[in-house]
């Protein structure tokens, strides 16, 4: 863990070297299973999936930074000492999701179900993050509620499946050529 971790396990009096806690066990689970699904993108699919893996932490870096700046969410545990947001979720877990999201999008199904697929992801992550919330120390809302997390949440998976479907568009010909 980062040197913010051990310093506050220093300060409680705790020793630092086998202190496997809930927010601990947490961050290892989240990383060990971040790095599997990475490792379990299927070949073809990898240039689309490094594109939205980047995009994804692109807008969670912007949005993570105005939550924290404006006071609205605090981490008081975090792996890294500068970095007041969650490193974890916003540079490894959510972007995985957004990519697992976008590589297996119903595209020939209808508008509702679309909706519902999309919908689902932020409401996984929100009960989560709402668990993480009320038994670890990983996270404090300020001012921050559940729903801004499902709603943001909502908004970055879309742009994320925008910025893919732009990306990765079939280029129209034209007949003049």
């Amino acid at each position: 863990m980062g040197v913010g971790f051990l310093k506050r396990l220093e300060e409680e009096g705790r020793n630092a070297t086998m202190v496997f806690t809930l927010d601990r066990i947490l961050l290892i689970a989240v990383w060990a299973i971040s790095i599997t699904g990475l490792l379990l993108i299927p070949k073809r699919w990898r240039r689309e999936a490094q594109v939205v893996f980047l995009f994804q932490q692109f807008i969670n870096w912007i949005l993570g930074l105005l939550v924290v700046q404006n006071g609205w969410i605090e981490y008081p545990l975090r792996e890294l000492v500068y970095n007041r947001t969650s490193f974890t979720f916003e540079f490894m877990a959510y972007p995985i999701v957004a990519v697992y999201m976008n590589l297996y999008y119903p595209i020939q199904k209808s508008v509702w179900i679309k909706l519902m697929y999309v919908a689902a992801y932020p409401a996984g992550l929100t009960a989560i993050e709402h668990f993480i919330e009320k038994k670890t120390p990983l996270i404090d809302y300020i001012t921050w509620k559940w729903y801004w997390t499902f709603l943001s949440v909502w908004v970055t998976l879309y742009l994320s499946r925008w910025f893919y479907t732009w990306f990765f568009r079939k280029a129209v010909v034209s007949e003049n050529y």
